[in-house]
C-alpha cells in the first residue's frame, strides 16, 4: 500500500510526539488525530488489518502539508510523504472526502480551485502577453482570483523599475494543488508538464512567481519529474529585493513596527527568509518577530485547506494571529496571496501584502 520510504516513516512516527507542539492544525483544533503521530498510528493499524482505508480519509485530509513536523524532526522523517501517498490511494479508490473530490474535479476541469477557468482569470489585464520578453510573470490562481490588488501592485512595481515583462496569460496550474490533493500521480505530472510547455513558449529568460507554492513546484518538483523549464525561476520577493539592491526602485521611507508571516513553502521548502525582510526594512519599518518565524514558521491554513474546509482554515489562521498580536506590532505583513487571504479571516491587527505596501512608497 505504501512505499518503503513511507513505511519507514510511519513506523518511526507512530510512537513519537516530538513535533506535536508545532503542528498548526493540532494546536488550532486540539485533536490528537491532527498530529503526525496519530496519522502514522492509523496507517500502521491499516497494515495490521484493524483499521480500514475509508476510516482514515477525513484524518488524512486534515493536514496542511506545511512540513513543520519535518523541520522539527531530528531524524529527518517527512510525514507529508506518507500523507500524499495515502491521498493518492483514497482518490484512486474514490474514497477521498467529497469536498476533496469536488476540488479535484474543478482543478482538472478549470485549472483552479475556484470554479473559474484558468485561462479566463487574466483576460482583463492590460499588460502585455507577447512572447520574447526577458521576464515572464506567473501570477497563479490565488492572486488572480482572490487578491488582484496584490497582483496589480506587483505589476506596478515592475513598471516603476522599468522591467520589460510579459504575463503568463494562460495562467495554467503548476500542478501544486493537484500534488497536495492527489499526490505524485500521472494526472499531477501531466498538469505540470502542460504548464511548463506553455511557459517555455514565451521564450523568457526569467519567470517570476507570485505564489511561493507555485515557485516551489517549479524549482523542486519539476526536475524530479523530468519536466524542463528553459528559464530561471525567481520568487517575487527575491526578484523585488534585487530590484531594490540595484537601485531600480526609489522608496520614500516611512516608519512603524510590523511583524512578518513567513509562508511555509517560502521559508521552509525554499529556505528563503531574508528577501522579504530586506524589502520591509527598505521601507523603513522595524520588524518584530513572531514565535515560530523563519524556518519554524507556523502555517495559517494554506490555499488547499481554505478551499477544503474554510472553518478549519479560519481556526488555523486565528492561531497564527495570536502569535502576531503577541508581538504588539502595528501590522501583519504577508508575502503570499494565500496567506493574506487566510490571515484576513482572523480578527486582530491589520493585514496587508508586502507588494501593496511597497507600491505605495516606491517611485
Amino acid at each position: 500500500m505504501l512505499s518503503e520510504k513511507s513505511k519507514k516513516t510511519v513506523n518511526a512516527c507512530r510512537f513519537c510526539c516530538m513535533c506535536r507542539h508545532l503542528c498548526p492544525l493540532g494546536l488550532a483544533l486540539g485533536k490528537e488525530l491532527n498530529n503526525p503521530r496519530a496519522k502514522a498510528l492509523l496507517l500502521s493499524m491499516i497494515e495490521k488489518g484493524s483499521v480500514q482505508l475509508p476510516d482514515v480519509a477525513l484524518d488524512m485530509y486534515e493536514c496542511c502539508l506545511c512540513n513543520a513536523c519535518s523541520e522539527n524532526c531530528e531524524t529527518g522523517y517527512e510525514p507529508a510523504v506518507f500523507i500524499r501517498e495515502i491521498r493518492s490511494l483514497l482518490v484512486a479508490e474514490g474514497l477521498a472526502p467529497q469536498p476533496a473530490l469536488d476540488m479535484i474535479d474543478r482543478l482538472l476541469q478549470d485549472g483552479t480551485l475556484y470554479g473559474i477557468n484558468a485561462g479566463k482569470t487574466l483576460e482583463h489585464l492590460k499588460v502585455g502577453a507577447e512572447p520574447g520578453k526577458k521576464v515572464l510573470v506567473y501570477v497563479g490562481a490565488a492572486a488572480a482570483v482572490k487578491n488582484p490588488e496584490t497582483m496589480n501592485a506587483f505589476f506596478n512595481l515592475l513598471k516603476k523599475a522599468d522591467v520589460d515583462f510579459s504575463v503568463f496569460r494562460e495562467n495554467n496550474s503548476t500542478g501544486a494543488s493537484e500534488y497536495d490533493l492527489m499526490g505524485e500521480i500521472q494526472e499531477t505530472k501531466d498538469v505540470a508538464a502542460v504548464c511548463a510547455e506553455l511557459i517555455n513558449g514565451y521564450k523568457a529568460k526569467t519567470v517570476v512567481v507570485l505564489n511561493p507554492t507555485d515557485a516551489r513546484m517549479m524549482k523542486q518538483e519539476y526536475s524530479k519529474w523530468g519536466i524542463a523549464l528553459n528559464c530561471e525561476v525567481f520568487t517575487a520577493t527575491t526578484f523585488v529585493d534585487q530590484l531594490i539592491r540595484d537601485h531600480k526602485l526609489n522608496i520614500t521611507k516611512t516608519s512603524g513596527t510590523v511583524t512578518f508571516h513567513d509562508p511555509c513553502r517560502l521559508a521552509r521548502d525554499l529556505e528563503e527568509t531574508e528577501p522579504a525582510r530586506q524589502i520591509i526594512k527598505a521601507m523603513g519599518y522595524d520588524i518584530k518577530e513572531m514565535w515560530q518565524s523563519k524556518e519554524l514558521t507556523k502555517c495559517c491554513g494554506g490555499e488547499i485547506m481554505a478551499a477544503y474546509s474554510p472553518k478549519i482554515a479560519e481556526k488555523t489562521a486565528k492561531g497564527r494571529m495570536e502569535n502576531a498580536k503577541g508581538t504588539e506590532a502595528e501590522m501583519l505583513v504577508c508575502a503570499c496571496p494565500c496567506c493574506e487571504t487566510n490571515m484576513k479571516l482572523a480578527q486582530g491587527i491589520p493585514v496587508t501584502d508586502i507588494f501593496i505596501m511597497l507600491d505605495g512608497l516606491a517611485q
